[in-house]
């Protein structure tokens, strides 16, 4: 954003409403066209375009609330945004990369069991994604998918639904694991997503599960994926605009619906690679284009969700360094809230244990980077550089011994001398393979009550049958 933030937030906003308010956004879907009509935004049921006015936008984002959180599954422990960036899995492909062969394969019930379990037990990941899609758990997968992540983590987590009819469940599991939908409502521990089609549609399913969604006061991020070039004018500033447009619709669609729902600021967006015309999620652009999400967030007052620690490598190798960094450097130094992307590789359309391990570890030394030099009185060091110049040794000192656990350490990267590095025949991959395993081993996650679980299961078994059975 090259620190001209002021100068673009105003005219990305000002733009954005511009195309709101004389163009407006497309809602396919009947019910809630008649809402928003009987609501006072102008529609035009021909084209299924509402537009907004500057009465509705001022009075939506007057209603949005400035407070939202989430906590873990006790409820007692709030991430506050605002403060500092967390770490979110990503999601939510249908391949995985196998543990031990790491060959890519669907995923499964099993491996959303899995990942769940490993970023329960990653320190630097703090809200869980299921991050696959259980492809052998038919239509309904997305409520296996939410009762195994609220079985499998204490920690937040972020999911959907793909179906309307499937929120309420969803949301009697939430509640049972929250102590009632009062307490999930004032503690939310979980997060919904949806990402519109650029620029300015969402289906008729998405509309209906943002609207059941909005009912139960659950958490919304209005998630942008936009392509540069593609779905998306192929400058940032013009893709911010498409991005800003697709989620300050519906910030004042929903506020003015449900006044105070709280909602999140999202964008996974990229630029389209004109030679393959792929989408890279690992291109510099895309760093740059969602740190910019980042910043119209915070203008609105209301967190943001970004993609970012991305990469198109198929494996743990200099590319996929590179890229994670460019993507998530960006984000860090804008003060994202919310960064999706740990253990995505293959431009998202893989997940892999092995890279979800290693980014716990990226995530580790960019959080000490960001930490930048403390400022501090220099009085002892001063002493100590007078006392040891010319050519003094500062290892043996009181001060080095006190002082140097400051400093990062890896516990995978390696720092050996090259003989020793040689000798332990280790690769990066085997490293984490083994960390992934042992982790998964031994990890075990907060138990939910039996009441609880078995509450959650007659849930979903009304759904997928009565076969249906948690594994202990």
């Amino acid at each position: 954003m090259n620190g001209v933030h002021g100068d673009i937030v105003e005219l990305v906003h000002a733009r954005t409403v511009e195309i709101l308010s004389e163009v407006g956004f497309c809602v396919p879907e009947r019910e809630a066209l008649a809402r928003l009509e009987a609501a006072g935004f102008p529609v035009d049921r021909d084209s299924q375009m509402v537009r907004i006015t500057t009465e509705l936008l001022d009075e939506a984002l007057s209603r949005l609330p400035r407070d939202v959180c989430l906590h873990d599954r006790s409820g007692t422990t709030p991430l506050l945004f605002g403060r500092s960036s967390y770490f979110m899995g990503a999601g939510t492909p249908v391949n995985v990369l196998d543990l031990k062969t790491g060959a890519r394969r669907p995923a499964t019930r099993q491996d959303v069991r899995d990942l769940v379990r490993l970023q329960d037990a990653l320190s630097n990941v703090e809200i869980v994604r299921p991050t696959v899609t259980a492809t052998d758990q038919g239509e309904c997968s997305d409520l296996v998918e939410i009762a195994e992540a609220l079985r499998g983590t204490g920690k937040p987590v972020v999911h959907r639904t793909l179906a309307a009819e499937r929120v309420d469940p969803a949301v009697e599991m939430l509640a049972a694991v929250a102590g009632g939908e009062d307490a999930l409502r004032a503690r939310p521990s979980f997060a919904t997503l949806y990402c519109p089609i650029s620029p300015g549609y969402f289906t008729p399913e998405n509309v209906r599960c943002l609207l059941r969604w909005a009912e139960h006061g659950v958490p919304i991020t209005l998630l942008s994926m936009a392509m540069g070039g593609a779905s998306a004018p192929a400058t940032l500033l013009g893709e911010l605009v498409v991005i800003n447009a697709d989620i300050l619709a519906w910030i004042v669609a929903l506020q003015i619906l449900y006044p105070g729902v709280p909602l999140l600021y999202g964008s996974v967006s990229a630029v389209l690679d004109m030679r393959t015309g792929l989408l890279p999620l690992g291109a510099p652009e895309r760093g740059m284009i969602n740190a910019g999400a980042a910043v119209m967030g915070r203008h609105y007052g209301i967190p943001s969700m970004c993609g970012g620690l991305s990469s198109d490598a198929k494996a743990l190798d200099a590319q996929a360094g590179f890229e994670k960094a460019v993507t998530a450097v960006p984000l860090l130094l804008e003060g994202a809230d919310i960064i999706y992307g740990v253990g995505a590789t293959d431009a998202g359309s893989s997940i892999s244990y092995t890279q979800m391990v290693l980014d716990d570890e990226f995530i580790a030394g960019l959080r000490r980077m960001m930490q930048g030099i403390s400022v501090h009185g220099l009085d002892e060091e001063v002493a100590l550089i007078k006392a040891r110049t010319p050519r003094g040794n500062f290892l043996g000192t009181k001060h080095t011994r006190r002082t140097f656990r400051e400093h990062w350490l890896p516990g995978i990267l390696s720092r050996d001398a090259y003989e020793t590095w040689q000798a332990k025949g280790d690769t990066i991959e085997d490293i984490c393979r083994r960390r992934a395993q042992d982790l998964l081993a031994n990890h075990q996650p907060p138990a939910l009550p039996a009441a609880v679980e078995a509450e959650m299961e007659r849930i979903v078994r009304r759904y997928l049958g009565p076969e249906f059975r948690f594994e202990a």
